[in-house]
């Protein structure tokens, strides 16, 4: 880092952290340095107005450019803030500290902490809380079903903060659907889920449909179980490793772009019509591809993918593995037609052939590689 270098901080991130837990939890762990860094970086907060050089950070704070470049990395360290790299610079997104009770309650940050301060100190820190075999408070999805009927005996999980999650929602320019709807299902899916509010975040960002929150899609990623790999060949293994690297409009643009021909609006709609009925993106490229190899053609075929969705969403599939079985399945259900060029087999044979599995320099042309093999095997027919 150089004095004359620039930073700027992302916008959106208004909020008051916790000074107390900052000075008697994270002061001893970031050291003086880093802490008085994070207030400085706190106080002239802009909400992403400006752009400035470290200098002005080096003459008010006193320090070098080392002593601040290690301060930054202690704070990105410990989740207080996030740096992005820019091409004219860099930007910074403050996070808030955990409170004290949540702090002490985090194995790694407890142990940091009583290697810096001692164990006697840090118990002086800790609440007197009851035991929690004493505690009966009922938690939320013991009390309410995900539709938010009064109901009882289901299982307990950690304590949702609603606000926290807003707060992410706003960074990243996330809906909902339907607030109250989706709140009732957020809390109840968290807590059978074992998720805290941020792991739930998580999830929520990772399964969002054009920005708006699924809670559809975050339970198939829940209830989602792997599968062993040992049953697949290395054709099939290949195939399901491409569906789980992409979203669904960068998986279709990389074929596209093998037969030189742009995503059209209605596929687009195709794909998000697929994600709304609750399929994962891994489940959607399977459809995808298989979709897509069926006919020589620039285009999607639209109709059948959504009808293979469809199929998917009522039984369930919501890995990629389990739609190459479903698809394999379908096979044996129906005989490949020799005089249709559009319905010639339900799904490649692809057990037959071994994949290489070197890295090649761009995935479009590691995608047409895997769809000619595939293609290849379809016409020679036959079950799996």
């Amino acid at each position: 880092m150089k004095p004359n270098d620039t930073y700027a901080y992302l916008a959106g991130q208004q909020f008051t952290p916790d000074f107390a837990s900052l000075a008697a939890c994270y002061q001893p762990i970031l050291g003086l340095e880093a802490t008085a860094l994070y207030h400085y970086l706190w106080s002239f907060y802009d909400n992403g107005r400006g752009r400035y050089k470290f200098s002005r950070v080096l003459n008010h704070l006193g320090l070098g450019t080392q002593a601040v470049e290690a301060a930054l990395n202690v704070l990105s360290a410990m989740k207080l803030l996030d740096i992005y790299q820019l091409e004219d610079g860099v930007s910074l997104q403050l996070l808030r500290p955990l409170s004290q009770q949540e702090f002490l309650k985090h194995p790694l940050y407890h142990s940091l902490l009583v290697k810096k301060i001692g164990e006697p100190a840090v118990q002086l820190l800790e609440q007197d809380l009851p035991s929690v075999d004493k505690k009966i408070s009922k938690q939320f999805s013991e009390v309410f079903s995900v539709e938010g009927q009064v109901v009882s005996n289901l299982s307990q999980s950690k304590e949702f903060d609603m606000q926290s999650f807003k707060q992410l929602m706003g960074r990243d320019n996330l809906r909902f659907e339907d607030e109250k709807t989706d709140t009732v299902a957020l809390h109840h899916l968290a807590e059978q889920a074992g998720w805290t509010w941020f792991e739930s975040y998580q999830v929520a960002k990772e399964t969002a449909v054009d920005f708006v929150i699924s809670t559809k899609r975050m339970a198939k990623k829940w209830q989602s179980k792997p599968v062993s790999q040992g049953q697949f060949s290395p054709q099939e293994v290949s195939f399901i490793q491409e569906s789980k690297k992409h979203k669904p409009l960068e998986f279709l643009q990389l074929l596209k772009n093998s037969r030189k021909a742009a995503l059209t609006t209605t596929e687009r709609t195709c794909l998000k019509n697929m994600a709304q009925l609750g399929l994962l993106d891994e489940v959607i490229n399977a459809i995808v591809l298989y979709t897509y190899n069926r006919v020589d053609s620039a285009n999607l075929n639209e109709k059948y993918a959504l009808k293979v969705a469809n199929d998917f969403s009522y039984r369930g599939v919501d890995t990629a593995e389990a739609a190459v079985l479903a698809l394999r399945e379908g096979v044996k259900m129906s005989k490949p037609s020799q005089k249709t060029p559009v319905e010639t087999s339900n799904v490649p044979e692809w057990s037959k052939k071994e994949v290489k599995q070197e890295k090649t320099v761009q995935d479009q042309k590691r995608l047409e590689e895997l769809r000619r093999r595939m293609m290849g095997e379809e016409g020679k027919g036959g079950d799996l």
